[in-house]
């Protein structure tokens, strides 16, 4: 592949996680407000006031945690790596990628066998199915997976320098 293929991919991949997370909030937005507003102004509640949005808050928390991680913004300690020389920092960030990447995969796996155990169910309020939902943690692990390997393999080749995997603002 070529770089700018490469770089489209990776633009691509950003835009549809980060328009996943804002349509994922937004949506928990509206229906929490309206859980609230039937409840306490029309004085008649919705049935899947605190199930649906409580699934929803899972979803985006897997969903959301893979786009952090492709952003560079997810949890981490740069400060004292940015100090060490260069090789180290490639050394560092390498064995970092592997640990994510295994622990991603670890998750990724169970969290499959996991949703499994969920297919024919349904919500208890509403009728959508809880597969729908149970398969946000496998496919987000499975995406910061995806994540780790493509950034171990660029570290590891020197296609990526460490500084390229600081977040942006600190």
């Amino acid at each position: 592949m070529t770089p700018n293929v490469f770089q489209g991919i990776e633009r691509a991949t950003v835009r549809l996680l980060d328009s996943m997370v804002v349509a994922l909030a937004g949506l928990l937005l509206v229906l929490l407000n309206y859980a609230v507003f039937s409840r306490f102004v029309l004085n008649a509640s919705v049935s899947w006031g605190e199930e649906l949005p409580a699934n929803l808050l899972a979803v985006l928390t897997f969903i959301g945690a893979a786009y952090l991680t492709k952003i560079n913004e997810h949890l981490g300690f740069d400060s004292v790596l940015r100090l060490m020389p260069l090789a180290v920092q490639r050394v560092l960030l390498c064995i970092n990628q592997a640990l994510m990447l295994v622990f991603a995969l670890v998750v990724a796996y169970y969290g499959m066998h996991a949703s499994l155990g969920f297919h024919g169910r349904s919500l208890i309020s509403i009728d959508l199915p809880m597969a729908l939902f149970r398969w946000a943690m496998p496919l987000g692990c499975g995406l910061i997976a995806i994540i780790c390997a493509t950034r171990l393999f660029g570290l590891a080749t020197g296609k990526i320098a460490p500084n390229e995997l600081y977040p942006e603002t600190d």
